[in-house]
């Protein structure tokens, strides 16, 4: 993502929690993560995604890093508070640019699209196509190479509004990603959008082997993807109990702790000749 989000549906939880800091504490807390977007605090790694049917790479999930000395700050604190003390542009533009910057040099080798994760307000925005187009240039990379994932922050109150959004991106060159899909998801609804794929939560992905019901809401989504061309993604694959379930239920793609932990850039050369050379 252009952030690492916390997980799932614990995303507005967070968020109140926040509003509910002091305003002393909240100030303070956002002067020091402004800071660290301008001071190279802020940094990237990057979760592979792999094809279940061949095990083939073929994406990398960008997380960002807050390392506020003298220590690493939980994504689970600082998205949501530079979501709530409006910095979340200029942490998606820091970490746009970076990944551009790493990756772009190491994509004739690997060949691994870049997702990048934005919260609802600013894949609404008009203008997120052009400053993505200046991110990306840094490093030579051009839309077809980047992927959006809309995280669950905020709810999507108009779907026009978002289906033009997404019907803008599209036309930018940009595959949009519905990520964070749970059991008994209230954005059902938003499957029907011109969505690029599906992302469903690690806690959906964890109730596979014991849940014949999610087993069954699995398939309908891999159906309703496969109906538009579109691909399901299973987060949280720890195991290969788990890769087996999504592979047998038709998902196309996993990404987990199996797979891989989140990696800095200098990492990914070595990791996808070692997974390559696994077993099939």
């Amino acid at each position: 993502m252009i952030m690492m989000r916390p997980a799932g549906p614990a995303n507005r939880r967070l968020v109140h929690n926040l509003q509910g800091m002091p305003a002393s504490t909240l100030h303070g807390d956002a002067a020091a993560l402004a800071a660290g977007l301008t001071n190279g605090e802020v940094s990237v790694h990057y979760q592979p995604v792999v094809r279940l049917r061949d095990r083939k790479p073929v994406m990398v999930e960008a997380l960002a890093r807050w390392h506020r000395p003298p220590s690493l700050v939980s994504p689970s604190s600082f998205v949501p508070l530079a979501e709530s003390s409006g910095l979340v542009r200029a942490l998606s533009m820091v970490v746009a640019t970076q990944a551009a910057t790493e990756l772009g040099p190491l994509w004739q080798q690997l060949r691994l699209t870049i997702s990048v994760n934005l919260p609802l307000g600013q894949l609404l925005l008009p203008d997120l196509p052009a400053w993505l187009h200046r991110a990306l240039r840094v490093g030579g990379l051009h839309p077809g190479q980047v992927a959006l994932e809309l995280t669950e922050t905020t709810e999507v109150r108009d779907r026009s509004a978002l289906r033009r959004a997404l019907m803008r991106l599209r036309r930018a060159g940009h595959r949009v990603l519905l990520d964070d899909i749970v059991l008994h998801d209230e954005r059902d609804w938003l499957l029907g959008l011109p969505f690029g794929a599906f992302k469903l939560d690690r806690s959906l992905v964890e109730q596979l082997p014991r849940s014949a019901h999610a087993r069954r809401e699995v398939r309908r989504m891999v159906r309703m993807a496969e109906r538009g061309g579109r691909q399901v993604i299973a987060e949280g694959v720890s195991d290969q109990r788990l890769w087996q379930m999504v592979r047998s239920l038709g998902v196309h793609h996993a990404q987990g702790y199996l797979v891989s932990r989140p990696l800095p850039a200098a990492a990914l050369a070595a990791w996808h000749g070692q997974w390559r050379g696994g077993p099939a």
